[in-house]
C-alpha cells in the first residue's frame, strides 16, 4: 500500500479511525451475543460476560500496542530513512493492516498454544481457579450458595493478557524477519486500490479490521470458554440448567438433590483449551 505526496494518508489516531475502531469493538461483542444465544450448552450471561470482558481488556492492550508499533516504525523511517527498505513512503496504514492481519490469524494458534502450556503449568503448581471459563470455586460449600468468584475471572484475565503478550512478540519477530514478504503481501491485497487512497482508508480502517476482529473474536471465545466435554459436577454450574439437562448433566438448580452437594475438584490434568473453533 503505497503513497506518495498530494495523496491523503491513513491517519491512526484520526476522529474517523477512533470512531471506526469503536464501532468494530461493539460488532465484535454483537456477534459474540449472538454466537451465545446458539450455544448448547449455554453460557449463564455472567459467565459469558467474564469471557467476554478477558476478550475485550486484552484487545485494548494488544491494540492501544499494534498503534503505538506503527506510529514508531514510521517515525523510525522519517529518522532513519535507511531503515526504510525501500518503504519510506509507507504510512502507518501498512505496518498496523500487517500487525492486525497477523493478530487475527496465525496469531490465534499461537494464542492458544500459549495458554494451553501457561495453564497446566499454573495447574502442576497446584493453583486454583484458572480453569478457562470455569469462575465457581472447586468445590460446594453445604447450605452456602455457589456464586462465580470475581477472583477467578482476574486470574484468568492474567493468563490471557500473558498470552496475548507472548502471542504479539511471537508476531513482532515474524514481522521483522519477514519485512520485506510482509509488505510485498500488504501491496499485493490494497495495492490495486493505490489509486483511490479514501478507499484504500476505508478498506484498511473500516472492512478489513471489522472482518478479522470478528473472526478472532468467534475463535477466541471458542478458546477461552469452558467446553461441553469438560463439564463435572464442578463446573457445570457456569451453564443454564435448562440447554445441558438433555445432556444428561444432572441438575443443579437451588431446589435440586444436587445443590448442596460438595463434589470434588477436577482433574488437574484435563485442559479447558480443548479446540481452537
Amino acid at each position: 500500500m503505497h503513497t506518495s505526496e498530494g495523496k491523503d494518508t491513513c491517519q491512526l489516531l484520526g476522529p474517523v479511525s477512533l470512531f471506526v475502531q469503536t464501532l468494530m469493538g461493539m460488532t465484535a461483542v454483537a456477534v459474540l451475543l449472538i454466537k451465545r444465544n446458539y450455544e448448547h450448552p449455554r453460557r449463564k450471561m455472567i459467565v459469558w460476560s467474564y469471557d467476554i470482558g478477558k476478550q475485550i481488556i486484552g484487545s485494548l492492550g494488544i491494540h492501544f500496542l499494534n498503534l503505538g508499533i506503527s506510529i514508531l516504525k514510521r517515525r523510525h523511517k522519517l529518522l532513519f530513512p535507511s531503515a526504510a527498505n525501500g518503504h519510506d513512503d509507507e504510512d502507518q496504514c501498512d505496518w498496523y493492516f500487517l500487525n492486525l492481519l497477523l493478530d487475527t490469524t496465525v496469531g490465534i494458534p499461537i494464542l492458544w498454544f500459549c495458554l494451553y502450556v501457561i495453564e497446566n503449568v499454573l495447574k502442576s503448581l497446584h493453583f486454583q481457579n484458572i480453569e478457562s471459563g470455569n469462575y465457581f470455586p472447586s468445590k460446594a460449600v453445604r447450605n452456602n450458595s455457589r456464586k462465580p468468584l470475581f477472583s477467578a475471572f482476574v486470574k484468568q484475565l492474567l493468563i490471557f493478557i500473558v498470552g496475548l503478550g507472548v502471542m504479539k512478540f511471537c508476531v513482532f519477530l515474524i514481522l521483522n524477519y519477514l519485512e520485506d514478504w510482509a509488505y510485498w503481501f500488504a501491496d499485493l491485497i490494497l495495492g490495486w486500490s493505490d489509486s483511490w487512497p479514501n478507499l484504500q482508508v476505508f478498506l484498511v480502517m473500516f472492512i478489513f479490521p471489522i472482518l478479522l476482529n470478528c473472526f478472532q473474536y468467534f475463535c477466541v471465545d471458542n478458546v477461552i470458554k469452558l467446553h461441553s466435554e469438560s463439564l463435572t459436577l464442578t463446573n457445570a454450574e457456569n451453564f443454564e440448567t435448562n440447554t445441558f439437562l438433555n445432556d444428561g448433566i444432572p441438575d443443579l438448580s437451588e431446589d435440586s438433590t444436587y445443590a448442596n452437594t460438595e463434589v470434588p475438584n477436577k482433574d488437574n490434568n484435563i485442559s479447558s483449551y480443548g479446540s481452537i473453533i
